[in-house]
């Protein structure tokens, strides 16, 4: 066990919460970057011969492809974060993102060449999709795993609260970019800045996490981890043991995950084509403003779960989320500018990463640390494939109906599938875990 009052320990905590929001700051300054470029440039980029319409369902269907990839990626890392431990998934998986974002910069159009840039395209974002399928739960498991009895939540939280200052970064070059240059240079080349400059925020968190501690659940039990590694696929003794807890987590995630990118991606696209033609700028920025909050938001999250515990806090969140849909589109409708930031206000303090802040804990917690790692990651991401294929679903949804209405109805059901799986899964505050067995 560890001496949680040793100044070594303390030190290395603050560096793990460095290093894990660090890491995930880049994720998310990724997913913003290209929802955001989604919305506004990638139809005319990558697929030129298309109507307008079409072109961003395609967008966003490029956007959605990383998702499917991340349970896959997931797998891959949740197997090597079992035998080669956290701090190497870590490490590996912050490289791989870092230099896929670098290389959608480099992708040529496709007046240039042709069909191979949307193809080109694709790759990238399962190169991406791979990292991300197990950054998040590599950060969220790490940082529980080495927290003290009593501040998981707050601890864990810190990679949420990262994920908003990389939507901040993401946000505020996005803006900066679109006010600089001109629509047409925008358009032709300026697009391209954003994803270069991840290159900085690569290289940083590599640095910290290179130099992190490995977690004292790992170095405990990576005999035992390796030797059933060897014995049984990861994903198969998952499903053995996990079952019903791997539905939990999904029932957790996919809803928040996917509301967070209806919000930040889906809302975008509804903006600038059914809104304001000319309100890229604004909801870049409001994006930017919403984020700020966000960082608090996400520490709130993680706060309130440690003091209120994760179920009472869980159910506050998601009930609250499952009203405001159709609230987000009235406000968004006037195109408004304060209108528009009040909804990506909402969506940082609640699904984009306080609902995350109050699970940060709690998946981890859900399980045993027999299958915690590749049980929680694979439910989890096989829960953002939906989250993130949402925006893609809700724009033909919008175009089939031809108004926001069965939208945001699509919205509140699923979060009351949220609702009804927090109500249905106990309390899992501060439980042992160093104990093999799942909570329930």
């Amino acid at each position: 066990m560890t001496d949680t009052e040793s100044p070594e320990y303390k030190q290395q905590l603050r560096r793990a919460k460095i290093a894990a929001a660090t890491g995930t700051a880049l994720d998310q300054m990724e997913m913003t970057l290209f929802s955001l470029a989604a919305a506004l440039v990638f139809g005319h980029v990558f697929f030129g011969d298309a109507s307008p319409a079409v072109a961003l369902i395609a967008s966003f269907g490029v956007y959605g492809v990383g998702f499917l990839i991340r349970p896959i990626g997931g797998l891959i890392f949740s197997h090597l974060g079992e035998t080669r431990g956290r701090k190497w998934v870590l490490s590996t998986t912050v490289m791989m993102m870092g230099t896929a974002t670098f290389c959608i910069g480099l992708i040529p159009s496709y007046q240039t060449i042709g069909i191979f840039a949307p193809i080109i395209l694709v790759l990238c974002r399962c190169l991406q999709g791979a990292a991300v399928g197990a950054e998040y739960t590599s950060g969220t498991t790490y940082l529980t795993e080495i927290a003290p009895i009593g501040k998981r939540g707050i601890t864990a939280s810190w990679v949420w609260a990262g994920a908003s200052s990389g939507t901040v970064l993401g946000a505020l070059v996005w803006t900066v970019v679109l006010q600089i240059f001109t629509k047409q240079d925008v358009l032709d080349w300026a697009w391209r800045i954003p994803f270069w400059m991840t290159v900085f925020v690569t290289f940083f968190a590599m640095w910290l996490r290179m130099h992190l501690h490995e977690s004292p659940v790992f170095v405990e039990k990576q005999k035992a981890f390796e030797e059933r590694a060897e014995k049984a696929a990861p994903l198969a003794d998952a499903f053995k043991n996990s079952k019903r807890n791997m539905l939990r987590v999904f029932g957790l995630t996919f809803p928040c995950v996917g509301h967070s990118f209806m919000y930040q991606a889906f809302m975008a696209g509804y903006f600038v084509n059914y809104v304001r033609e000319d309100g890229g700028k604004i909801f870049s920025t409001s994006t930017s403003i919403g984020a700020v909050v966000g960082v608090g938001g996400a520490l709130l999250g993680g706060y309130l779960s440690d003091h209120l515990g994760r179920r009472k806090a869980g159910l506050i969140y998601t009930t609250i989320m499952m009203v405001f849909p159709p609230i987000a589109f009235l406000l968004v409708n006037t195109g408004n500018m304060a209108a528009v930031v009040a909804v990506m206000i909402f969506c940082f303090c609640f699904p984009a990463e306080g609902a995350m802040g109050v699970q940060s804990p709690q998946l981890p917690e859900i399980f045993g640390s027999r299958n915690r790692y590749s049980a929680q990651t694979v439910a989890r991401e096989i829960g953002a494939i939906g989250g993130g294929l949402l925006p893609m679903i809700g724009t033909v949804i919008l175009a089939y109906f031809g108004g926001w209405v069965a939208v945001s109805i699509l919205m509140m059901v699923l979060m009351a599938g949220a609702v009804f799986t927090t109500y249905m899964t106990p309390e899992t505050r501060d439980r042992d875990l160093y104990v093999e067995e799942d909570a329930f």
